[in-house]
C-alpha cells in the first residue's frame, strides 16, 4: 500500500501527488545529510580483481537484471571465471553464500540471485566488501560483477554502469522519500562510465542531462518478449519494481489483460494468495501469468499452474558495449 502511494508521488504529475512530494521534502533533506555524510566518512577499498557495477540512480524497475542476463553470455566468453555478487534482497541469508539453484529458494537468497545462479556462478551477501575479499580468496575470479551497489562507496569499481527506464526516467527528480532518487543525479553521473537507456526516451532524459552525458558512453536497449499471447485472455500479476512495464510488455505482445494485480517489489506470496489468483483465473476463463522473477517466489506445488513471461533485452551495438565494459 505505502509503496504504491510512493510510486504515484514519484512518477505521477497529478497536482495532489506533487503536493504530497513537497510535504516529504524535509525528510529528503534529512536523507541527503545522512547519505552524504556517510559517503564522506566511508573508506574506499581497492581489490586485486576487477569490479564492474551495474546499478541505478533511482529505486527499482529499470530492467537491470534482464539487461545483465543478456550480457553475461558475452562477458563470460572473455572472462570465464567471472562471479556475480548481489545482496540477495529480502532473502534470509545475510552472510557470504554461494547460491545453489537446486537447494536455495527465493525466501533464502532472493529471486534475482536464483535467476543468475541457473547459469552463472553467483554469490550473495549483505556486506559486499567483505564478500569480495572472501570470493577472491576462494574462487580466484577474473571479474566480479555487482548487481546493484552503485552507492556502496566501500568498493572501488573499475567500471560503473547505470540503467535508466526510458518510460519512467528519474520520476520527479527528487531524493527519497519525496522522489525515487538514491542520490543527486548530477553527482551520480559524474562517477558513471556507461549509461544504458531501456525503452524509448519518453521523459527526455538524454536532452535533460545532455551536459552530464556528453563524455559518457550511452547505449539503448529494448525489452523483447519471447512469447506471443495470440490475443488470449490473461490475469496478469507481478511484484517487481515496475509492474506497469510488465503489463505493457504483455499488451504489446498480444496478451489481452482482463485483470491486472500489482504487488510491492520482491513481494513474498503466500499459498493462499496464489490459490486465490488461480481460482479467480479459472472462474473467469483466464490464464494466470507473471514474471520470471515472481515465479521463483511461488510455491513449487502451484507454480506449474501459472505461466511466466520470458523476456530478453536487445541492446543496440551490443558487441561495442561488451568491449567498453571490459576496457578498464
Amino acid at each position: 500500500m505505502v509503496e504504491n502511494v510512493l510510486q504515484k508521488i514519484w512518477y505521477n504529475k497529478n497536482v495532489f501527488f506533487t503536493f504530497l512530494s513537497i510535504l516529504l521534502l524535509p525528510f529528503s533533506f534529512l536523507y541527503f545529510l545522512i547519505f552524504y555524510i556517510k559517503q564522506t566518512l566511508t573508506i574506499e577499498n581497492e581489490f586485486t580483481t576487477p569490479i564492474i557495477c551495474f546499478g541505478n540512480i533511482n529505486i527499482g524497475g529499470t530492467g537491470k537484471t534482464s539487461t545483465l542476463l543478456s550480457l553475461l553470455p558475452e562477458l563470460i566468453k572473455v572472462k570465464p571465471k567471472l562471479v556475480i555478487l548481489l545482496r540477495g534482497y529480502k532473502g534470509t541469508i545475510k552472510s557470504t553464500h554461494k547460491v545453489d539453484p537446486n537447494h536455495d529458494t527465493a525466501l533464502t537468497v532472493g529471486d534475482e540471485a536464483l535467476l543468475y545462479a541457473n547459469s552463472f556462478k553467483t554469490f550473495i551477501s549483505s556486506n559486499r566488501s567483505k564478500a569480495i575479499k572472501e570470493i577472491i580468496k576462494s574462487e580466484n575470479p577474473d571479474l566480479i560483477i555487482l548487481d546493484d551497489g552503485f552507492q556502496d562507496k566501500r568498493i572501488k569499481k573499475n567500471k560503473n554502469i547505470i540503467l535508466i527506464n526510458g518510460n519512467r526516467g528519474l520520476g520527479n527528480g527528487l531524493l527519497l522519500p519525496s522522489g525515487p532518487l538514491r542520490e543527486i543525479t548530477s553527482l551520480a553521473l559524474k562517477k558513471t562510465d556507461i549509461v544504458i537507456l531501456i525503452g524509448e526516451d519518453h521523459t527526455d532524459f538524454k536532452s535533460r542531462y545532455q551536459n552530464q552525458l556528453n563524455k559518457k558512453d550511452l547505449f539503448k536497449g529494448e525489452i523483447v518478449s519471447l512469447e506471443n499471447g495470440l490475443n488470449k485472455n490473461f490475469l496478469a500479476f507481478s511484484g517487481i519494481g515496475n509492474n506497469e512495464s510488465f503489463f505493457n510488455t504483455l499488451e504489446k505482445n498480444n496478451h489481452n489483460l482482463v485483470k491486472k494485480l500489482s504487488f510491492p517489489d520482491h513481494y513474498q506470496y503466500n499459498k493462499k494468495e496464489i490459490e486465490g489468483i488461480i481460482s479467480t483465473a479459472k472462474q473467469n476463463d483466464l490464464t494466470p501469468i507473471t514474471t520470471e522473477k515472481d515465479i521463483n517466489r511461488i510455491s513449487p506445488t502451484l507454480k506449474n499452474q501459472i505461466k511466466y513471461l520470458k523476456i530478453q533485452i536487445e541492446i543496440d551495438n551490443k558487441d561495442d558495449l561488451v568491449n567498453k565494459i571490459l576496457k578498464f
